[in-house]
């Protein structure tokens, strides 16, 4: 190596004749200064620990994307079942005194995607049937309530209630 920065040194030389012998060494440190390894110039690729660094802060942002979105999931899926028992309350309402006898009493059931269902009808007491004058309608509350089946934890099953007032008249003889 030695010889070949000497034959450099000495073309190099030749080139610039008028360079003086100091200069010459200068130049001959310099150019062996090149040959060398740069220590202090900026590397041109990643270590390792930055690699990995950057894997663990990417596997981080992952798993906290991931409960995201299952936690999304799970609320998607609660607001599905609980959209699904909220309309057959609804439905079970609208038959009662239509295709169900308006009469008191309880009736039950699980309709054909698996929920089970009770609709509840009852005399409504208020405090004007005690008066001399009877009402021309009585209230009858009507209550159905849908329970949501929880396959991971059948304990924890939800219910849906729905419950309101209907009117019906009085028997004239009493």
């Amino acid at each position: 190596m030695l010889q070949f920065v000497g034959a450099r040194l000495r073309a190099n030389a030749m080139r610039y004749r008028s360079l003086t012998r100091a200069d010459v060494g200068a130049v001959r440190n310099d150019s062996f200064a090149r040959k060398r390894a740069p220590t202090s110039s900026p590397s041109r690729g990643f270590t390792l620990v930055e690699v990995i660094v950057a894997i663990v802060i990417a596997a981080l942002c992952f798993s906290a994307l991931s409960g995201v979105f299952s936690g999304g999931m799970r609320a998607a899926s609660t607001a599905s079942e609980l959209a699904r028992a909220s309309t057959l309350a609804q439905s079970l309402i609208a038959t009662v005194g239509i295709e169900r006898p308006l009469a008191d009493g309880v009736e039950s059931g699980t309709s054909a995607d698996g929920l089970s269902w009770t609709v509840t009808v009852a005399d409504e007491s208020s405090a004007a049937e005690a008066g001399p004058i009877k009402p021309v309608f009585e209230l009858k509350r009507v209550t159905a309530r849908v329970v949501v089946p929880n396959e991971a934890q059948p304990d924890r099953a939800r219910a849906f209630e729905l419950s309101t007032l209907r009117a019906v008249p009085t028997p004239i003889l009493q």
